[in-house]
């Protein structure tokens, strides 16, 4: 059997920081003792609502549906999101020129980057941020230049990049992943005086757009930009309507960067199929009490896990949205190394915070997407991981 190198743009990509940990959940799940406790990943585990399921149940018996669907999206799905912008943000969408759809926002997040940023150009990303932001650069053949998120806040330091003169595209993620903040409005502001004196598109990945916490909505980039004069905003179904499996996403804003997305679309990633965009369409212009529900179950779940870390002494960052939640280690433990411990000795996986960037190290992320009664077993682990940590000597 011949052995076929990767192409330059596979190589130069670098390995995946949570493959070599899945493997290992993997191993550990598979022996004797007590259940793996994964809260490593934001995979929602609430059902989506009936309502949207019944909905693609009548689309996937429609014979229109086993077709091949146009390549521009149903206008009924983009009518959709036109309406949730203007409802939930006061902005007004074109459905046929500022609205592109993509399987979830993480193929919407490639699209935008490769559509906009040629190779050698430089792509601003924070730090922390969501790994695939590095990736999508890199595919770009661009050059990164990152800006940092200083705690508690965790908003971005735009003055740290002044000597930047030009840029291609910012990203910017709120809700924030991984510490659960929210963006402020001097943040929205501050990244459209940045992409205007840089001449950089604004891509601002919006996939916890539903998730504020204690009464708060999360901020809409497109609020400050009204005109869409250099923004697009990237959503996703799969946190808002618990739809991680149905691959959902869109993009919204800027008529000539969504045109560029729709243009490599069509030669990356092809169609969709029209039954998936007509239940996205049920859940994005039907009641959404249910998704307001969710927002409901997740802030219970934070605030449980948040009361019961700090009572055992953990230095816990609270979220203000996403579901996750954000805590801080002592300053002499690496993140990798205690996330290794942990799963070894009390069968609980989380994500060491090394994988968000260099500004991660020293936390750790969990995810609350698990059931009442696991997170609390979760607080009891990782508080019998911490008394025993503190009582018997060790290594790192």
């Amino acid at each position: 059997m011949s052995d076929f190198p990767p192409a330059n743009r596979v190589k130069s990509l670098p390995p995946n920081f949570w493959g070599a940990m899945d493997l290992e959940i993997a191993r550990l799940s598979a022996l004797p003792g007590p259940r793996m406790i994964d809260v490593s990943k934001g995979n929602p585990d609430l059902p989506t609502p009936a309502h949207i399921v019944a909905a693609m149940q009548r689309a996937v018996a429609d014979p229109v549906n086993h077709r091949y669907p146009s390549y521009a999206g149903r206008p009924a799905v983009r009518d959709a999101i036109a309406t949730r912008y203007r409802q939930d943000h006061g902005v007004t969408i074109d459905p046929a020129t500022e609205v592109a759809i993509f399987h979830g926002s993480h193929e919407a997040l490639m699209a935008a980057v490769m559509a906009i940023a040629n190779p050698g150009s430089t792509v601003v990303a924070p730090d922390p941020g969501y790994p695939a932001y590095g990736s999508a650069i890199d595919l770009a053949g661009a050059e990164l230049a990152v800006l940092p998120l200083h705690e508690p806040e965790y908003q971005p330091d735009f003055a740290a990049l002044d000597g930047l003169a030009q840029a291609s595209v910012l990203l910017l993620n709120y809700p924030h992943n991984p510490t659960g903040a929210l963006a402020s409005p001097a943040t929205f502001e501050g990244a459209l005086a940045f992409s205007r004196r840089t001449a950089a598109a604004f891509v601002h990945d919006f996939a916890y757009a539903s998730l504020g916490f204690d009464g708060r909505r999360p901020l809409s980039a497109l609020t400050f930009d009204r005109q869409l004069e250099r923004t697009v905003e990237l959503q996703t179904l799969s946190k808002t309507y618990s739809m991680a499996g149905w691959r959902f996403g869109f993009a919204a804003g800027n008529a000539s960067i969504i045109a560029a997305m729709k243009r490599y679309q069509v030669h990356a990633f092809s169609t969709m199929f029209g039954a998936t965009q007509d239940a996205a369409a049920a859940a994005l212009a039907g009641d959404q009490s249910a998704a307001s529900a969710l927002v409901e179950v997740y802030q219970k779940r934070r605030d449980l896990v948040v009361a019961g870390l700090r009572r055992g002494g953990w230095d816990v960052i609270e979220p203000a949205g996403t579901f996750f939640v954000w805590v801080r280690l002592p300053a002499d433990e690496p993140a990798v190394a205690f996330a290794a411990r942990l799963r070894e000795e009390e069968r609980v996986a989380v994500a060491p915070g090394d994988g968000f960037g260099p500004r991660g190290r020293g936390h750790f992320r969990i995810g609350l997407v698990h059931d009442d009664a696991t997170l609390h077993e979760l607080v009891e682990r990782l508080d019998a991981f911490a008394r025993r940590a503190t009582s018997e000597p060790r290594t790192v």
